[in-house]
């Protein structure tokens, strides 16, 4: 079976989900339109980003022709495609155009189902309340129209739907089912020892969709009365990020999303303890088992508890430790790329 994930490698969940899926027998490639200064690896790249949007259309174009019959299944990620013109009200213009005897299956990531006004209504706060969250671009009523279309279209032609966060749900089809992030695969724990100085580490891809201005205030308010370092990871690479990752004793992931991302998966591979905001009501989503795990992992934060939070494992070390060891426990459990490639496999053969 020849898998091929598309058309983005956002967050690296692709790729190491496909290394998942070779493990276990299936031809798996990835496909990035392309690539961000977070250089997460592909197998495929078109380098969009050296082209004119009528060369991206045409590359679009010749591409889709050159793989529709290659593979037997085409796993779509951030709830995209190949030529997408969402802008102009065209979204997932290529999808009804693969053989009828392919399968087709999109993963929605984040912020590509998430709509603003919805959420704002639903709960007291999130990234969405902040109207500079990622340059405002969801401020116009008409990004949620053009989100929930495309969610349409997806419904109609894919045989199945994944989510990676569990607050897409409010907005997916009912027939659309978690799947969880898969850990990068070139990476493994660290030696956690903590000497004087704690390090904290902050990574913000958006500053306002991760409450950035709420985590930073938090820490140089904790800095005051413990003696920790705190170093921000912002347009960097991903290979130089991961070396500062590794050095770190606590990173803080967001304090508004309600749900934890790639970095915070990465850096438990490593044995980093992560704070993060999980929104508890979302996590009916998810399994029974995972959703007790998830709340003894992560060190749940908000944006004004954040002080408070921090403070006790600031002051006793050792339930750092604890906490290591527990993200260690957890990511291998629920996010090792086998285990993920298992799910992926079974809907991929039904």
């Amino acid at each position: 079976m020849k898998i091929l994930h598309l058309p983005t490698a956002v967050g690296g969940n692709s790729w190491a989900l496909a290394h998942g899926e070779k493990k276990i027998g299936l031809d798996s490639m990835v496909l990035a339109r392309k690539n961000t200064w977070l250089d997460y690896p592909c197998d495929i790249d078109l380098k969009w980003e050296d082209k004119s949007y009528v060369g991206m259309l045409l590359s679009g174009m010749r591409t889709f022709f050159d793989v529709r019959k290659k593979y037997d299944v085409f796993h779509f990620n951030f709830g995209s495609s190949l030529i997408d013109l969402g802008k102009y009200g065209l979204p997932l213009m290529d999808i009804p155009f693969y053989p009828d005897d392919k399968k087709i299956v999109f993963t929605f990531n984040g912020c590509d189902a998430r709509q603003k006004y919805k959420t704002i209504k639903r709960v007291d706060f999130s990234a969405c309340h902040d109207k500079s969250c990622y340059g405002g671009i969801c401020n116009c009523r008409v990004k949620d129209w053009l989100k929930r279309k495309k969610i349409k279209k997806a419904q109609r032609y894919s045989g199945h739907i994944f989510s990676l966060n569990p607050d897409l749900f409010h907005f997916l089809p009912e027939r659309a089912t978690f799947l969880p992030y898969a850990s990068g695969v070139d990476i493994g724990p660290v030696p956690y020892r903590i000497e004087r100085k704690l390090k904290i580490v902050h990574a913000p891809t958006d500053r306002p969709a991760k409450g950035s201005s709420f985590i930073l205030q938090g820490l140089e308010n904790l800095k005051k009365k413990f003696n920790i370092e705190i170093e921000l990871v912002e347009n960097m690479p991903h290979r130089k990020a991961l070396e500062i990752y590794k050095q770190a004793h606590l990173v803080v992931d967001q304090c508004l999303i309600g749900w934890y991302g790639g970095l915070a998966v990465e850096v438990m591979k490593i044995g980093k303890p992560v704070a993060a905001f999980i929104r508890e009501e979302d996590l009916k989503f998810i399994p029974d088992q995972m959703a007790h795990d998830v709340k003894e992992t992560f060190i749940n934060i908000t944006p004004i508890n954040i002080e408070d939070a921090l403070a006790p494992y600031l002051e006793n070390t050792s339930l750092l430790s604890q906490k290591s060891k527990a993200a260690l426990d957890y990511v291998h459990k629920w996010h090792d790329p086998v285990y993920v490639a298992g799910i992926t496999k079974a809907v991929y053969e039904s």
